[in-house]
């Protein structure tokens, strides 16, 4: 039995080692599977590559130093009764794998305060003469993706990358070949052997010859090639040893070719289509980025319009309570007011007016942008006011930070695009150690020719088979050049890139990782100023209310006074302006921690098909998001690029001549 000194001095050693333990448990927790879903991610980004590779080792370190230092941050977060943000006691993780960050226009919207009156008159005409067009995120999203010009001309670069693909693949596409001559020749004789030993024998040995050859041959992805040949011919010779006259000749012949060393293998020849794949994978990476930048800057713009319209509705406001100011200073002006009380008062409205002025052209140009983005015509002009119809979100919504950066290593087409030209690059650097061997290749073929009088080319063809016996060759050729330096000059250019792209892949993981740390601290920022902006006007609305009162019963008056409430007013409007944009900050911070997990595009449903239009083939970006929506014509389903890049090689060769149905 242990006295009670010594279970104090082992209760204070266990606490000394718990508290650093829980303050770790939800790295370890993090840490656990992390291994396994990186490498996952880095299998599925690119077919071929070996989860245990450079180029998955290189990611996976850089998320377990990025959970070291972000610890403070990690693990799931809530709300305290005062708006702060704080790690939640529960921080258990289920084990599906990382969880998505919502849609944020399918969020809970939340109440908005009585204070925020521009939520309910947003959706009000400020444009009388105008037609007015409400427009939720989904009608801005579908607008974006059936009718923007910018995404049109994006999505052919994939197919022009995969024509490059193709053209490699071609390399080893089996070839017919045809060859014909005719020669006429007569000279003088060197020898009584050329022409006969007769008195009767010419002077000069005249030759007629006529060669045709023909066949197919086929390259190899060992880096050799295989030919089948059929030879005919006709000869004739004013020579008396010339026997027969008037001779046809045959020779079918089948013959290979291979380099041993330098130029062998099918990893060497194939590495061309292969490095044509990756860089048309890495254009359909590029393409995504580039979907999300038009994407994001639409959801700014659609946002900034709300706020633009919500500006100027609270600059009427404060007109409007300046106004009512000017006409209580005009109803006692014969009592106990000042003119210079009346100046004070109209310089405050020319104030107000002005911002009034400036806001509502803010208006004008945020419409005029969002109508550019979507090359929507029918939104262009002065005769149409575009209305937001989504309400913003208010209700704190967190995905914890370990998620967001596992799904951003697993979707950003910014490490894909890194990846794919490292994989590029170690495949181009074994083509580059391959060309270090000396040239050795070998030459081995069979023939046989037959051989028959009186032109008759059918029969010497038929005597190519049982005429003679099989003929048989086999050679080597070898060359080496002395130094070698522009071939190790290539192979040292090609490791240095490797090198310096596994360096970029590990820099693009760290800036991936950083934006996702500071999209999710901005979330929560952005929540903790929305209810911090929201309780200063609260306090603003209380201060003028106060000062109105005052005034109503006599208990104040004069200029000072006046200046006093006049302030109070122009605050309380900074102030609903200070709110308004911690709420459009809110709620663009959602938005990011969409774009920097990579998902924003996949939880909409947003697809890029190749369409067989039965001509040239075109990539349509298109919309699914509940699985229910008609596919263009000529579209295959499953066939994502965006998910799955190899699908594009599927589009090749004219699917159903572009007749397809849509289902």
């Amino acid at each position: 039995m242990k006295d009670s000194a010594t279970l104090t001095m082992e209760g204070s050693r266990f606490a000394h080692w718990y508290r650093p333990a829980l303050r770790s448990s939800c790295q370890a927790i993090v840490l656990a599977g992390s291994s396994f879903l990186v490498s996952g991610c880095m299998a599925s980004m690119i077919g071929d590559i070996d989860p245990n590779s450079e180029i998955a080792n290189s990611v996976q370190q850089e998320y377990r130093r990025f959970v070291n230092y972000a610890e403070p941050e990690l693990g799931t977060h809530e709300t305290t009764a005062d708006g702060k943000v704080v790690r939640s006691s529960m921080q258990a993780r289920a084990s599906s794998g990382p969880r998505t960050p919502p849609m944020v226009e399918s969020l809970p919207a939340g109440g908005a305060p009585a204070s925020a009156y521009w939520e309910q008159r947003i959706s009000q005409r400020q444009n009388k003469n105008a037609r007015a067009v409400t427009l939720s995120v989904d009608d801005v999203i579908n607008r974006m993706i059936s009718q923007s010009n910018q995404l049109a001309a994006i999505s052919d670069v994939p197919l022009i990358r995969d024509t490059v693909a193709n053209e490699a693949t071609g390399r080893f596409d089996p070839f017919i070949f045809a060859d014909s001559e005719y020669e006429s020749t007569e000279q003088p004789r060197s020898s009584l052997l050329e022409t006969g030993t007769s008195s009767t024998a010419p002077e000069n040995l005249a030759d007629d010859r006529f060669t045709s050859e023909f066949g197919i041959g086929q390259p190899l992805i060992t880096g050799g090639e295989v030919r089948l040949s059929q030879r005919l011919g006709t000869e004739n010779s004013n020579s008396d040893f010339f026997v027969p006259d008037d001779q046809a000749n045959a020779d079918i012949a089948l013959e290979i070719r291979q380099p041993l060393l330098d130029g062998a293998g099918v990893l060497v020849n194939t590495a061309p289509i292969h490095v044509a794949k990756l860089e048309r994978d890495r254009s359909i990476a590029e393409l995504q980025r580039q979907i999300e930048d038009q994407f994001t800057e639409v959801m700014r713009t659609y946002w900034t319009l709300y706020a633009e319209r919500a500006h100027l509705l609270q600059r009427q406001r404060l007109v409007g309570d300046l106004r009512g100011v000017a006409e209580q200073i005009s109803a006692r002006a014969e009592f106990d007011t000042l003119a210079g009380e009346r100046e004070q008062a109209a310089a405050a409205i020319r104030r107000a007016e002005a911002s009034t002025i400036r806001a509502r052209s803010g208006v004008d140009n945020a419409q005029a942008r969002l109508s550019a983005l979507l090359s929507d015509p029918s939104l262009y002009g002065d005769r149409v006011e575009i209305i937001p119809g989504q309400r913003p979100v208010r209700k704190f919504t967190d995905v914890p930070l370990e998620d967001v950066a596992l799904l951003a290593l697993q979707n950003r087409p910014e490490v894909k695009s890194v990846a794919l030209q490292l994989r590029a690059a170690e495949l181009q650097a074994e083509v580059a150690k391959n060309k270090l061997l000396p040239d050795l290749d070998v030459r081995a073929g069979i023939s046989n020719g037959g051989l028959s009088g009186d032109y008759d080319v059918g029969n010497a063809w038929s005597n190519q088979f049982d005429q003679t016996d099989v003929d048989g060759f086999v050679g080597v050729r070898f060359k080496m050049p002395l130094g070698n330096r522009s071939d190790r000059s290539i192979n040292d250019r090609r490791r240095i890139e490797v090198r310096q792209l596994t360096s970029q892949l590990r820099n693009v993981s760290d800036t991936v990782l950083l934006e996702a740390q500071v999209a999710v601290r901005e979330a929560r920022t952005a929540y903790e100023e929305m209810r911090a902006r929201q309780a200063q006007l609260a306090a603003n609305n209380t201060e003028i209310a106060a000062l109105r009162a005052r005034a109503d019963e006599g208990l104040e008056s004069g200029s000072a006074f006046l200046a006093t409430l006049i302030s109070g007013m122009e605050d309380r409007t900074e102030s609903e302006q200070r709110l308004l944009e911690a709420v459009v900050s809110y709620n663009l911070a959602l938005y990011q921690v969409e774009r920097v997990a990579g998902t924003m595009l996949s939880s909409r449903g947003v697809e890029a098909l190749r369409i067989d239009t039965g001509n040239l083939d075109h990539i349509a970006i298109v919309r699914r998001a509940l699985g229910k929506d008609r596919l263009p014509v000529g579209a295959d389903s499953n066939e994502n690029l965006l998910v799955n890049p190899r699908a594009i090689e599927r589009g090749v060769g004219g699917r159903n001549g572009g007749q397809r149905d849509a289902p």
